[in-house]
């Protein structure tokens, strides 16, 4: 016990030190950012919910590292790192007496519960140890391996690179810093549509820029003129830079959310500096406030050519530094709405009472445009990945449950010959569906979500078969591997647990063999699952007709059914190939049990496919549902409707 204690303590503290290591850049080269890089951490490029959900996935990567580097201490000095003696040193084989059993893709031990449920479900039964429980890894491998990982032990240049590429990767996925930046170059490609000749004929400190402000801008461009190359760039960018100051950095505009605000207020203050200074040297260079721009004593020759040559390089640096200057408070306008500090403003009855506002407020909200309004821009698609996940975690587990009660107990003595514990049985059915059906559902929509992220993703739906099903076979692959190493690996080390480490590279790799062959095929049911689940994802986002049916649980149940025969097919021929991986191959035919096995695998996942697939376009259906009723719902006499939120 005190060593499944320092595990889980060691688990805590890389959980505890993932985050501060996450949040660092890794974008440090970006020409973009390069003046912004120190001010803005990984966590403030994008909202919330989309950096947790990076986060996520890497915290989970490096759990699932440190546990494998836990149980396989051994291959540290292989992999680069320190040898730590302590632990075993050897890896697990199979005893060569171990006789081989037909299992259902789970074994729920006859005894012992503890250790039962640590089991993958897919296994080849061995002979149990009689032992108090313990987990087999030395309590000082898991700390020393934890504070390696975590940096607070040396490293090894293998495991710093792969963390490096693994956080990065979570970056690049999650759209950090892309997403901002694309944001901001967008931005920069348009017009704020202002001007001072429009402005002049208005009431002073019209749509809250300062009169002083538009008079500098004109003197600026007289005194620039014939100086710089681009001197309409110049102008556009003075006014993106006096707009922009006025309604965000002197906060005369009102926005939303203070407390994320608050979070860029060192970004604002060294906007504001580089605003101030850019103004100083502006007035200097044209002379502002003297009447005149400030002129040099005339002279001839090479020395009025020289003179000249240095007030234009003058004036260009200035240029130069203005266009910098109007790229990062497009980055902050990014940010601003990417973290909604910038929402579209409602309707106000009264607008002659607070006229510059209204009509500064939607000059800023006309120049934002697609930023502010996603859903109608034609690239733009939700992934929905957040609330599918959670119903298909959530279903698959109280599906196993709920089989583990009822229809599991006559499996399992189908498999045992006599009644399981019920608490073991419970444990085993639960971690077998995690690892066969949530890791690779947890896998797809990742990649599906990154795809959708990077605009590479193929509506199954709606693309061509030629283009979708290489992407379909990629994800259906990668998710069913990452889950079949998953299972396998715990094998590997249960089999050491209960057999004890011995030497041997032929028995290992036999192992190996039948651990693949028994394992694998089962992997494959939730890698199914995953993809039906994305395929649904796709045809929501496409409209399909199926999806519109009336009344919303008749879509639901086409679906389900659909879903739950595929799955039905898939589960019984899984089971088919894993018990023919448990006979010798002298064995002609399956018998009863095995026949009665694959017919209970078949109802297991038939049962799993219709209620996560029920759910899931349930809930989506539902989210439809609700957004149609709140538009066409009746609001009150004498009152006007509100306008819908933006999704």
């Amino acid at each position: 016990m005190p060593n499944l204690v320092a595990l889980l303590f060691g688990a805590a503290i890389v959980l505890f030190y993932s985050y501060g290591r996450f949040n660092r850049v890794t974008y440090e080269g970006g020409r973009q950012l390069e003046r912004l890089v120190n001010l803005l951490s990984p966590d403030k490029l994008r909202a919330r919910r989309i950096v947790m959900h990076a986060y996520a996935c890497y915290a989970l990567i490096l759990l699932i590292i440190y546990f494998f580097l836990c149980a396989y201490a051994e291959l540290l000095p292989m992999l680069g790192g320190p040898d730590l003696s302590i632990g075993a040193s050897k890896l697990p084989v199979p005893s060569v007496d171990a006789p081989v059993a037909i299992t259902t893709g789970f074994t729920p031990g006859s005894n012992s519960a503890a250790s039962t449920w640590m089991q993958p479900l897919s296994t080849i039964v061995v002979p149990s140890v009689v032992r108090d429980f313990d987990i087999g890894i030395d309590a000082s491998v898991s700390l020393a391996i934890a504070l390696i990982m975590v940096g607070l032990a040396p490293s090894f240049p293998l495991l710093g690179s792969f963390e490096d590429w693994m956080r990065s990767a979570a970056h690049r996925l999650a759209g950090i810093p892309t997403r901002v930046i694309g944001a901001s170059e967008d931005l920069r490609r348009k017009d704020l549509a202002i001007s001072a000749d429009s402005a002049s004929s208005l009431e002073k400190n019209t749509l809250l820029i300062p009169r002083s402000n538009w008079e500098r801008i004109d003197h600026y461009q007289a005194a620039a003129k014939d100086q710089l190359s681009e001197p309409e760039d110049f102008r556009l960018d003075l006014e993106l830079i006096f707009s922009v100051s006025a309604w965000i950095l002197d906060r005369k505009l009102k926005l939303a959310n203070a407390p994320a605000r608050e979070r860029f207020q060192k970004l604002e203050e060294e906007l504001s500096k580089r605003r101030d200074q850019l103004v100083v040297d502006l007035d200097e260079r044209s002379g502002y406030g003297s009447g005149a721009a400030k002129e040099a004593p005339v002279s001839n020759g090479a020395a009025d050519a020289s003179l000249g040559e240095r007030k234009r390089a003058t004036w260009e640096r200035l240029a130069s530094d203005a266009d910098d200057l109007a790229d990062d408070l497009c980055i902050l306008l990014a940010l601003y709405v990417e973290h909604e500090i910038i929402v579209v403003s409602p309707a106000t009855a009264d607008e002659a009472a607070a006229h510059q506002q209204v009509v500064a407020r939607k000059k800023l909200e006309q120049f934002l445009g697609a930023l502010l309004h996603p859903h109608l821009s034609a690239g733009y698609r939700r992934s929905y990945a957040t609330l599918t996940a959670l119903w298909a975690l959530g279903t698959v587990l109280f599906v196993s449950l709920f089989w583990s009660l009822l229809p599991g107990r006559f499996e399992s003595e189908l498999v045992w010959g006599s009644p399981v514990n019920v608490y073991s049985r419970t444990l085993t059915y639960i971690f077998y569906a995690f690892n066969n059906y949530c890791i690779p559902m947890i896998v797809t929509l990742a990649l599906r979500d990154a795809g959708m992220q990077s605009r590479r993703w193929r509506n199954m739906r709606e693309a061509h078969w030629t283009s979708w099903l290489p992407q379909a076979v990629l994800v259906v692959f990668v998710s069913w591997a990452v889950a079949a190493v998953f299972v396998m690996g715990l094998q590997l080390w249960k089999t050491g647990l209960d057999t004890g480490w011995a030497d041997g590279d032929q028995g290992l790799s036999l192992f190996l063999q039948l651990s693949f062959e028994y394992n694998a095929p089962t992997a494959v049911r939730g890698a199914v699952l995953a993809l039906i689940v994305a395929f649904l994802l796709d045809a929501w986002l496409a409209r399909a007709l199926s999806l519109s049916l009336q009344p919303t649980y008749l879509s639901s149940l086409i679906w389900a059914v659909g879903a739950s025969v595929v799955m039905a097919v898939c589960g019984g021929a899984t089971r088919y190939l894993t018990s023919w991986a448990t006979k010798p191959a002298t064995t002609l035919s399956l018998d009863a049990i095995d026949r009665g096995l694959v017919v209970y695998s078949a109802m297991f996942s038939a049962f799993i496919g219709f209620v996560v697939v029920f759910c899931v376009t349930a809930a989506l259906l539902n989210q439809r549902g609700g957004a149609e009723r709140f538009r066409s719902g009746k609001t009150p006499a004498r009152v006007a409707p509100r306008p819908t939120p933006a999704e």
